[in-house]
């Protein structure tokens, strides 16, 4: 292994995926390497009913830089990640989604910009991939949300990703869930930066989160919203303990 100070670990959950599984591994492993980074790819499987494990198993006895993490059922996005942050090997983690509708060139581009101080970038989708009502929606929850913790980020829930592994804390980063994984971040004092990426329309499967066509984005949609709505004021609460929660890791790490 190269020096792991250098080293990333690329964090892909896929649930039911198997027609996008080995071209997304295979394009985020292609962009890598012509980048010369040390990498490991993970895909937590997350309890798919289809081939998606399978295809990623074979993938890991064929590439010596993917491994794969079955969750054996299914228990959504967030814990699919925590469980690749906890076996992630690198000191770089990023968030990478399995449908193909983001670039893994902006991956790429996203490993330039950490340092200095900057402990996560976080994707600004073009909304190209998506259909009106679910831009509108999306905007909407990431205007609310900017305005609420005063953040210069625009879309805190894009699925790409890239975090140190001091800002990436498995047991507490998604305490209050994933679409408010961004505003913990900035609670708790991490500087961040924003790299526009491209957004594709999905060619392979359906959406786990979002029904075109269904009021309000159908049920699941709404559900999702009505659970992030009592997140966000739980957030809201207790932003003066997080705001200390990052300084009093670091005089842990430190030993101060």
């Amino acid at each position: 292994m190269k020096n792991r100070e250098r080293f990333l670990s690329v964090i892909v959950p896929a649930y039911n995926e198997e027609d996008n599984i080995v071209d997304c591994v295979k394009r985020v492993g292609d962009a890598l390497s012509s980048s010369q980074r040390a990498f490991e790819i993970l895909v937590v499987n997350d309890g798919s009913t289809d081939e998606t494990l399978q295809r990623a198993s074979s993938l890991s006895k064929s590439c010596d830089f993917v491994r794969t993490v079955d969750l054996g059922k299914n228990f959504g996005k967030p814990m699919a990640l925590q469980e690749g942050l906890r076996r992630a090997k690198g000191d770089m983690v990023a968030f990478f989604d399995a449908d193909l509708q983001y670039d893994p060139k902006d991956l790429v581009k996203m490993i330039d910009l950490i340092g200095n101080g900057v402990d996560f970038v976080n994707g600004n989708r073009d909304y190209n991939g998506y259909g009106p009502s679910r831009t509108a929606f999306s905007k909407l929850y990431n205007r609310i949300v900017s305005l609420i913790f005063r953040m210069q980020i625009k879309d805190s829930n894009c699925g790409i990703k890239l975090l140190t592994r001091r800002a990436a804390d498995p047991s507490s980063l998604f305490d209050y869930g994933l679409p408010l994984m961004v505003p913990l971040l900035t609670v708790r004092g991490f500087k961040s930066q924003e790299l526009d990426v491209a957004l594709h329309e999905r060619k392979n499967g359906e959406s786990k989160y979002f029904e075109n066509g269904r009021f309000l984005g159908g049920p699941k949609n709404i559900w999702d919203i009505t659970y992030h709505s009592i997140m966000l004021l739980s957030l809201l609460a207790h932003a003066p303990f997080e705001s200390r929660r990052k300084k009093a890791r670091l005089e842990k790490t430190t030993g101060s």
